[in-house]
């Protein structure tokens, strides 16, 4: 084989594996990108592309809620809106249930 179709197959192996991301989910966290914030009183409500973790199964329309006492994941969100970065970042989000009617966000993890 030729040093030219060995170094292709490299590379392409190596875009493929930063292109590929699987989604993951668990009971209680789901992995994604966000594809929609609003805000609401204190709270900034996000929209995975992937959907909700289990323990937020029938939350209106997917939203799910950072409450006013998370200001650093508020601020996080936020700020990648702002940049433009938003939807560029994977993340898993770990929620704490239904609070109220909503989906209670309690963690973000950029991965």
């Amino acid at each position: 084989m030729s040093k030219k179709i060995v170094r292709g197959a490299i590379v392409t192996a190596i875009v493929g594996l930063g292109v590929s991301q699987v989604a993951s989910a668990g009971p209680n966290y789901q992995d994604g990108r966000v594809i929609d914030i609003t805000m609401a009183g204190g709270e900034v409500m996000i929209r995975l592309d992937t959907g909700l973790p289990d323990n937020c199964a029938g939350a209106p329309y997917g939203w799910m809620s950072i409450p006013a006492t998370g200001k650093p994941m508020q601020a996080y969100i936020l700020g990648l809106q702002l940049r433009g970065d938003l939807g560029d970042v994977q993340m898993r989000v770990f929620t704490a249930g239904l609070v109220n009617g909503s989906c209670s966000v309690n963690q973000i993890d950029p991965t």
